[in-house]
């Protein structure tokens, strides 16, 4: 056992939960509150307002200006930030055990009170349209964007967290308040604490100041597709490098099979020792990049791979990642493949369970979706007792598929790329 202090679940009032766990060598406490709404929520019309509203809570409450925040928390010697995914936005910080109080009421304060003032929208508008442009200056980001479009097609997953230039330039103070009313709610939200406190501070703490109010969400949910991929999204530019991104079905957050997948996307392209690394960068000298990973949602996910070429060899790459995939789908994993992808898995999730703050996002995550706490404990004894033939099991269930989407960045080249799901 790596820790004997085991997370839980604690039922609040109005349907609020509280995530926690003990941790009591540290002398720190990380405190996140993970709201169920994302851009999955949205539609064409107003892509990007969950990322938008995210933005604007660091703008000033009642009684605090947008310096009065960070100064605060400065002071405090504390780290806060958000984020915004396809499913949720969460608000969290980092601090001394000493000062969790101090800065439980600054995030409060923006969470609860918040103004939205049309000064700071405008200013805060800017910024977005810049981070919007910069992830076109991204050649890997943005093939992964084009190729979630691809993939997903209508479906609102294929659209971007950060929304349109043309939506933003639009949002309004009362776009956000009638956003924050109809989404944050006591029982769409989790509180996810980790760190040196207690159980009993940990309640008092919720209580005292994260009184939101008793509404039910009115998000958007939508029907699963039935048919994914099929299509290419290009950006053609005129850059040294081509940026190829490829989606196929996978498996959701909530499937028990997904440790198993984690274990199978690591052998093929997880890392240096990787398939995909070994044979189409290693041996063939066919790219610089080349990786996978998995997109996993709450109920559907999809398995990507990412690989950086020169576009004269981008034909050459494709088909060394098709001959791979071949390979890996009529041979599996070997013992000896098996055994260090799993120490793989294994060892992200122990290091990255040495910090607070990791822990307190997975956490949150896991009662957000799943209702259950995240327990590294249970996913290591999971792999341990892990078989082969179960992962092996699942790749002709990624890969027996004609359901590919693709996301293309770089200049226009002889290569069709319709040819990589045809």
């Amino acid at each position: 056992m790596y820790n004997i202090y085991m997370p839980k679940i604690i039922p609040m009032s109005g349907g609020l939960r509280l995530a926690y766990q003990y941790i009591p060598h540290i002398h720190s406490v990380s405190l996140g509150v993970f709201v169920k709404i994302g851009s999955r929520n949205e539609i064409a019309a107003d892509n990007g307002i969950a990322h938008f509203t995210e933005h604007m809570m660091f703008k000033g409450t009642e009684k605090r200006t947008a310096f009065d925040i960070v100064k605060e928390m400065d002071a405090l010697g504390a780290n806060m930030n958000a984020f915004t995914s396809k499913e949720m936005t969460a608000y969290y910080f980092q601090c001394l055990d000493d000062t969790v109080e101090s800065c439980a009421e600054i995030l409060s304060d923006l969470l609860l009170h918040s103004t939205f003032p049309s000064g700071e929208i405008e200013k805060e508008r800017g910024v977005i349209l810049e981070e919007i442009s910069m992830v076109y200056d991204i050649p890997d980001d943005l093939s992964q964007d084009l190729v979630a479009a691809a993939f997903w097609g209508a479906h609102p997953l294929g659209l971007t967290i950060l929304g349109t230039k043309e939506n933003v330039k639009r949002f309004t103070p009362d776009d956000i308040r009638r956003f924050v009313s109809e989404h944050y709610g006591s029982s769409n939200i989790v509180i996810s604490v980790c760190g040196n406190i207690t159980e009993s501070a940990a309640i008092a703490l919720t209580e005292k100041y994260f009184r939101f109010p008793e509404r039910i969400s009115t998000r958007r949910s939508f029907a699963i597709p039935t048919l994914f991929g099929g299509r290419v999204e290009a950006s053609y530019k005129d850059i040294e490098q081509a940026n190829l991104t490829i989606a196929l079905p996978a498996l959701s957050y909530k499937d028990k099979r997904l440790l198993e997948l984690s274990v199978l996307s690591s052998a093929l392209g997880g890392g240096m020792s990787s398939m995909l690394f070994q044979e189409v960068r290693e041996k063939l000298g066919l790219v610089y990049s080349i990786y996978d990973y998995l997109s996993s949602y709450e109920d559907l996910g999809a398995h990507e791979i990412y690989l950086g070429t020169n576009p004269e060899r981008l034909g050459e790459a494709v088909s060394a990642v098709k001959r791979c995939i071949g390979d890996f789908c009529r041979d599996g994993l070997d013992e000896e493949t098996f055994h260090r992808a799993k120490q793989q898995v294994k060892g992200g999730l122990v290091l990255g369970s040495e910090g607070a703050m990791v822990l307190m996002r997975s956490l949150g995550k896991s009662v957000l979706f799943k209702d259950e706490p995240f327990s590294v404990e249970e996913q290591i004894a999971r792999i341990d007792s892990m078989k082969r033939e179960d992962v092996n099991a699942l790749i002709s269930r990624i890969f027996d598929t004609q359901e590919i989407g693709v996301g293309y960045v770089g200049r226009k080249t002889d290569f069709d790329l319709t040819e990589i799901y045809r």
